[in-house]
């Protein structure tokens, strides 16, 4: 073979680096920056709204839970309990949760309240957004959940 034929067979299995020089061009790693800031930018906002839903899906179980609790209550009384102003849902004589029953990772045993009407016909039970969410999350006795 001649030497120009070894150079360029050379030159082509070797790139146009020299021989004795390794790494990355200055290009390449602004292209690789490029493409991790593109799939950063597409995955975060998508993160954050799964985080949110958790959040909400966390306070609609334990709601469901207490509303449970309520439908009991009544099957048995024919009313929901009359709370003229809204209490904590744990140690409430109307239910059977214990303590840390509803405490999950975003929310805690004290995030509830339950408001019942005098009359016996309508209750709102809140969970509190506190620095958790951006609104209150409620549900009231037909079933409607709803964030104020």
């Amino acid at each position: 073979m001649s030497h120009d034929v070894m150079d360029t067979t050379r030159k082509y299995l070797l790139g146009s680096r020299s021989p004795g020089i390794n790494g990355f061009s200055l290009v390449e790693l602004m292209i690789v920056i490029v493409i991790i800031g593109v799939l950063a930018a597409v995955a975060v906002p998508i993160y954050s709204n799964n985080v949110q839903k958790a959040k909400r899906s966390e306070a609609d179980a334990a709601l469901g839970s207490i509303r449970t609790q309520l439908d009991i209550f009544k099957g048995e009384f024919g009313r929901y309990p009359k709370e003229r102003i809204a209490e904590y849902v744990i140690g409430a004589s109307w239910n059977d949760i214990d303590p840390g029953e509803l405490t999950g990772k975003y929310f805690s045993d004290s995030s509830y309240t339950y408001y019942g009407s005098p009359n016996g016909k309508v209750f709102k039970i809140t969970c509190a957004k506190g620095d958790i969410l951006d609104y209150d999350r409620t549900l009231d006795q037909d079933v409607v959940f709803r964030d104020e």
